[in-house]
């Protein structure tokens, strides 16, 4: 009928408008999102031409800290040398070295060829000063000395020859303090301890009562005196040779030069106990007394009659 057409005609007019509306928003909405998208991308390139702007000016500020570093470092060192303050040349040489470990080629370039020359320079006087004095320590036993030098050796890459020098050292420490043999000779009284209310003449018999006991000692009196050099020698050195010389191992080292000495002179000792009471002799004649034993009980049976 003419109702229902019209009624259909209305619906499909409906429709279409809908349909158009509904494709102008979804353009509108696609249009927004790719200037969103395009305005999105434009500032993320921004933001990463700004980044890598940035990054370029921390490498440039590190590059220069590095240079002035160098350069002050090698001025340091090079005024430490010149006034013979040994110990702040070795410190700055060692801070310059910690910065060429890490720097960039850029900043070698901005602290100039003139300063890692000055620095070499400075490097070698300096080592080879430390090492004159240092081997002039050792030979006289200059403690004060060693303690001042050995933990600049390391600063100097020089801690193998610190580790062979010091054990050096401490073996002629050792064998002065280990050795037994007390020889015959008129008491000093100048390096005799003094003690109050004593007079000279009992200071000396002191001494010399002291000398002669010493010559005279136990065994396990030598094994004593043995333990006691060794033990203290480790007590006052290791702590500071482990400080200065870990690297090298220095301080296993010391405690195995130490162990060696101590082992050869107690077995020395031992062996002359041995020797001077026949112990072999008594051993072997306790041996045949056990086989005679063994032989007569347990060999041959127990017999109550030869009890």
């Amino acid at each position: 009928s003419i109702t229902d057409h019209e009624t259909i005609a209305n619906s499909s007019s409906s429709a279409s408008h809908a349909l158009t509306h509904a494709t102008l928003a979804s353009e509108s909405i696609l249009s927004s999102l790719s200037k969103i998208a395009s305005g999105g991308s434009a500032a993320s390139s921004e933001m990463r031409q700004l980044e890598s702007h940035r990054q370029r000016l921390d490498e440039e500020a590190i590059n220069i800290d590095h240079a002035l570093r160098i350069r002050e470092g090698c001025q340091r060192g090079g005024d430490s040398l010149m006034g013979r303050r040994y110990g702040d040349a070795a410190r700055a040489v060692a801070d310059v070295n910690s910065i060429l470990k890490e720097c960039s080629m850029n900043a070698l370039q901005l602290a100039g060829e003139e300063a890692l020359e000055a620095h070499s320079k400075t490097k070698e006087v300096t080592k080879r000063a430390i090492g004159e004095r240092y081997e002039t320590a050792v030979a006289n036993g200059d403690v004060v000395q060693l303690s001042e030098l050995t933990p600049l050796l390391q600063m100097l890459d020089m801690a193998e020859l610190g580790v062979r020098l010091y054990l050096q050292y401490s073996q002629s420490v050792l064998t002065k303090e280990m050795n037994l043999d007390a020889e015959e000779v008129p008491v000093d009284m100048a390096h005799v301890e003094r003690a109050e209310g004593m007079s000279r003449a009992a200071m000396r018999r002191r001494a010399e009562e002291e000398q002669l006991l010493r010559r005279n000692m136990s065994v396990p009196m030598k094994l004593a005196r043995i333990y006691n050099a060794a033990v203290t020698h480790l007590r006052h050195h290791l702590p500071m040779v482990a400080y200065a010389l870990g690297e090298a191992d220095g301080d296993a080292a010391l405690v195995q030069l130490v162990h060696v000495e101590a082992e050869k002179r107690a077995v020395d000792i031992l062996r002359d106990y041995m020797s001077e009471k026949q112990l072999n002799l008594t051993v072997r004649r306790a041996d045949g007394v056990g086989k005679k034993i063994e032989d007569r009980y347990i060999g041959g049976g127990f017999n109550a009659r030869d009890d």
